[in-house]
């Protein structure tokens, strides 16, 4: 490996473990340090025995350990499990760097899926697929960037394992690395700016947005309108149905960048400020119009099975409008300004766009 490729390599391991630690995921701390010394092997800094020692042991190991970290559920870094994958890595180091040469010819000739046997890479990249899958199967499910991002590291590591079969672990594995840790810092950007629930840009998404502003401006408070009341009435995951509905409308209103504020309040930027009062007319419009089905219910029919019975409930917004001139306004003051028009719209009975009367 190249010393540019090299340099490249390391910054991008040192950055994705930093943001792995920060958001506690264990599966890619492992791949992470897993990657990084896999990179390492093909450098010059290792004898030739302990680099090739290093190929066996990500071959035997790796496949291992990322698999166990993908199947179980996300421990913290302080958990018990956490503490068992820390472990079984160091075991997996400890071996690799200090077991007798008796010691480890017995532990390629015993472990499944061993350098010792056909193909081993072959294996190695069946079992990194399917912690791939894994991923990829937990991202269906709960949408969330950093879990696309990990099956996309894990199989660029399977594919690693497969441009290795014919030869050359170091140099395959630590280019397919460069490749797969690039997905693992992208996916951890994004999951810092997006909004999980709704996938809307989120508060610090828009903070950067709003700094990045120099010319007028215009943004709108949008608030759901008896939400407290409403998650109260029907529970938790009908409200949370209920702001996705709202922000999938939001997101197509014209000319704007839509925002999940926090709690049942989102935010509208619009870059064209004589476009915002009409298009939020037509933002709150579409929210009246949305039928949103609620989480089906099991009630008890007499001395019948429980049947379970379907609802759909109609929900408003009421949006503050404020207009920001470059020179007169800061991103806060303009912000100040549509959160006190909102407040006024939920005054005059709600499900209503109010536009600031000093600069809208």
């Amino acid at each position: 490996m190249s010393s540019a490729l090299l340099g490249l390599a390391l910054a991008l391991f040192a950055l994705a473990l930093s943001l792995s630690l920060r958001r506690h995921r264990a599966a890619q701390i492992l791949l992470v340090l897993m990657l990084s010394g896999t990179a390492l092997l093909g450098t010059p800094f290792l004898d030739d025995d302990l680099a090739a020692r290093g190929r066996e042991a990500v071959t035997m190991f790796a496949p291992w350990l990322l698999l166990l970290a993908a199947a179980v559920p996300e421990p913290s870094l302080r958990s018990r499990r956490m503490a068992g994958f820390v472990l079984l890595t160091l075991i997996a180091i400890w071996l690799t760097t200090a077991a007798p040469p008796h010691v480890w010819e017995s532990l390629l000739r015993n472990l499944p899926f061993n350098p010792g046997a056909t193909r081993p890479s072959r294996a190695a990249a069946w079992m990194t697929t399917l912690a791939a899958a894994l991923a990829l199967l937990r991202w269906l499910l709960r949408g969330s960037p950093l879990d696309f991002g990990l099956s996309i590291s894990l199989g660029a590591a399977a594919l690693g394992f497969v441009a290795a079969i014919g030869g050359g672990l170091g140099s395959w594995l630590g280019v397919a690395s460069c490749i797969a840790l690039v997905s693992v810092v992208y996916a951890t950007y994004r999951m810092a700016l997006l909004d999980a629930l709704t996938g809307l840009p989120n508060r610090r998404a828009l903070d950067e947005a709003l700094s990045r502003q120099s010319g007028a401006y215009s943004v709108a408070m949008v608030d759901v309108d008896h939400f407290k009341q409403f998650n109260d009435t029907h529970g938790h995951d009908a409200g949370d149905r209920v702001l996705v509905a709202v922000a999938r409308a939001l997101a197509h209103t014209p000319r704007a960048d839509a925002y999940r504020f926090g709690g049942e309040e989102f935010c509208l930027l619009f870059r064209q400020p004589d476009d915002a009062a009409e298009a939020c007319e037509i933002a709150r419009s579409r929210v009246e119009s949305l039928s949103v089905t609620l989480p089906r219910k099991r009630v008890k029919a007499g001395a019948k099975a429980p049947v379970e019975k379907t609802k759909s409930v109609q929900v408003t917004v009421s949006i503050g409008v404020a207009r920001r001139e470059p020179g007169r306004d800061l991103p806060d003051e303009a912000l100040k300004r549509a959160d006190q028009a909102l407040y006024k719209a939920k005054g005059k009975g709600r499900n209503q766009v109010v536009l600031d009367k000093l600069r809208a």
